[in-house]
């Protein structure tokens, strides 16, 4: 009880602007609102899951992802808020991911033909995508205007026209049929493209700071790992469904990309976790971080 009321009051000054300056963050306070948000992420899937999945379908566990990403967004901002910097987050990532919410919402609000089965796909698994769209372009906000001066543009340097690019392109000549539709098919499949290369600009913005890797991104990449996870599961029961084998293939490799993409700094990540110590990317021989 004393960690849930000290949770409460550090959110509470926090929604006032009464938390201290960056390095001087009551770490109890944010451990505990920490803990809160992931116990609201709890509450909004049983309530998500109990009350507005009436099947209590399988294909539900899309929704869940949907949520988890979500909820890494609201761990950021909290994160954000509570330390008044953006260090170590890349501007060009959550970018990536407007582009990719704009594209995703595009189609799940207009079609029916990639969204779960059950009454979780009528309107809480867009209100999550909704939801994290907000997150991202609040994030955008405090990065260049809120909190410019921590923000490392010099280590942000991955452009993403060539990732953007090739997800358009990809996306035209590859995509399924769910929604029946070409035009929508394409603007799926193109958000499909750009979610899996979404963390490509972090990734490499961790390997450029190297050394210690924040809170805020650990518990952010935490996150995505499980959101990836429950929509691979979904695609693999559902790769029979597909029209052609090559749509199919095309959603399940961009899932394994995700994970591959998390997976080195998922194995620190535990590591760091098992010894109680910070978490710390590997360098290479020649000083390099490697991922």
């Amino acid at each position: 009880m004393a960690a849930i009321a000290n949770g409460i009051d550090f959110m509470s000054e926090l929604f006032k602007n009464k938390n201290s300056k960056l390095g001087g963050v009551d770490k109890g306070g944010l451990q505990a609102s920490t803990s809160m948000m992931y116990a609201l992420g709890g509450f909004l899937w049983i309530l998500t899951f109990g009350v507005f999945s009436e099947e209590n379908d399988f294909s539900a566990v899309m929704t869940a992802g949907t949520l988890l990403q979500f909820l890494g967004f609201l761990q950021l901002g909290l994160r954000v808020h509570a330390k008044k910097s953006v260090e170590g987050l890349s501007s060009q990532t959550l970018l990536m991911f407007v582009l990719f919410y704009c594209f995703r919402l595009t189609s799940t609000t207009m079609k029916e033909g990639y969204i779960p089965v059950d009454t979780t796909g009528d309107f809480m698994m867009q209100a999550f995508e909704a939801g994290a769209l907000l997150c991202v372009c609040h994030l955008l906000y405090c990065m260049h205007k809120k909190f410019p001066y921590s923000y490392q543009e010099e280590e942000d340097t991955l452009a993403i026209l060539p990732l953007v690019v090739p997800s358009l392109v990809l996306g035209y000549f590859v995509h399924g049929d769910f929604n029946k539709n070409e035009f929508f098919d394409f603007v799926w499949a193109t958000s499909l493209n750009l979610e899996t290369l979404s963390m490509v600009p972090q990734l490499w913005m961790m390997a450029k700071i190297g050394g210690q890797v924040n809170s805020a991104t650990s518990h952010f990449v935490v996150c995505m790992v499980g959101a990836f996870v429950c929509r691979f599961t979904f695609w693999w029961y559902a790769y029979n469904e597909q029209s052609t084998d090559i749509a199919g293939l095309h959603i399940l490799f961009a899932h394994v990309i995700q994970l591959v993409l998390l997976a080195d700094f998922m194995f620190y990540q535990a590591q760091a976790w098992i010894n109680g110590t910070a978490v710390n990317l590997p360098e290479g021989a020649d000083g390099a971080v490697e991922i």
